[in-house]
């Protein structure tokens, strides 16, 4: 009777153990149902956010251009301790002012160059008045030479084409050198020297604001003409009088067949020359010196028979078998320009 007794009371107790457990279920999934658990502000998505999402060929400098940030508020925004960021990672853009329209910058911000067909990173960094190293770390380049037509290419600190010369005046920009500033004005390294008082020409410096002499005040260009071919820059420069008419990147020969150096003149010109020794069409043909038996000159990026264009991408180079290439645009511009006899100047 005792032992029945006893069974009865453990039988109870473990039937109110299971009634307790079951009860404490059921008021945390009514708990859990009427009031969802809140999530913490770094797992609430932010509505307001913008979030960007890595593509090839990008980085964080280039992103924060496009937004309008900086690289700094970026790694801050994302909790990124250097500037390493892989495609596919999406990258939450910090808002400017307390809010985000997740718009691109606008121009004024900062500026991104499209490469086109001919341009090189030499050219791209001459153009916007900042040095090639410059546009390769903002780019994450490993090399100068790989750019493709159509490429976004972020100018760092560029507000736009480099400043022009106004009131006589040029302000230096970085990788300027006086040499390359006297050829931009029609004008000699010394004579810049001599008017801005500089007793050491090579000590010149970015921002600085120099007199310049040759610079034009407006209206027609008048003077002789002449071409000057820079093989240390792969540079073309044309002048008329003191002014500078054309500035174009350009492509000597390649060794064993380097462009020869002296003074030349345009002696011959044709609107499309064929190379029949390498099967090539040159189109805006002019002939400025005979080496053997075969005519060298400028001309535009050449044609191959089946219509591919040869050596696109890589002006800036020497790349020819002698001649002076420039792009297509560009030869025709200078062909138009230049007549028979126009002297040629080709220098180191």
């Amino acid at each position: 009777m005792r032992k029945g007794a006893e069974r009865m009371r453990r039988s109870t107790k473990s039937d109110a153990v299971r009634v307790l457990v079951v009860a404490v279920i059921v008021t945390l999934a009514l708990a859990m149902t009427a009031a969802p658990a809140r999530a913490t502000g770094e797992d609430r998505p932010d509505q307001q956010q913008t979030v960007h999402v890595v593509q090839a060929g990008e980085n964080l400098f280039r992103i924060a251009l496009r937004y309008g940030t900086t690289v700094a508020a970026l790694q801050a925004a994302n909790n990124l301790s250097g500037t390493g960021i892989f495609v596919g990672q999406r990258l939450v853009i910090p808002s400017a002012g307390g809010a985000s329209s997740g718009a691109p910058a606008s121009a004024g911000t900062g500026t991104i160059h499209i490469v086109q067909r001919g341009d090189t990173l030499s050219a791209i960094a001459l153009r916007y008045g900042v040095t090639t190293a410059a546009l390769m770390q903002a780019n994450n380049l490993a090399s100068a030479n790989l750019i493709y037509v159509g490429q976004q290419l972020a100018i760092p600190g560029g507000s736009g084409a480099a400043p022009a010369s106004a009131g006589g005046t040029y302000t230096v920009q970085p990788g300027d050198t006086l040499s390359r500033i006297a050829r931009l004005h029609g004008t000699t390294a010394a004579a810049l020297a001599s008017l801005n008082g500089l007793a050491n020409p090579s000590a010149i410096y970015a921002g600085q604001v120099l007199r310049v002499s040759g610079t034009a005040a407006g209206g027609a260009v008048t003077g002789p003409k002449r071409i000057l071919m820079d093989l240390s820059e792969q540079h073309l420069y044309a002048y008329q009088g003191q002014q500078l008419v054309y500035s174009f990147v350009a492509s000597s020969g390649r060794a064993p067949t380097g462009t020869r150096t002296g003074e030349f003149a345009v002696q011959s010109k044709l609107p499309s020359a064929y190379g029949s020794a390498w099967n090539i069409w040159m189109p805006f043909w002019m002939g400025i010196y005979w080496s053997g038996g075969l005519e060298n000159g400028i001309h535009a990026l050449p044609i191959l028979p089946n219509g591919q264009v040869l050596w696109a991408g890589y002006l800036g180079t020497p790349i020819s078998f002698g001649c002076i290439v420039l792009g297509t645009n560009e030869a025709e511009l200078l062909y138009n320009w230049a007549e028979i006899g126009t002297p040629v100047t080709v220098q180191w």
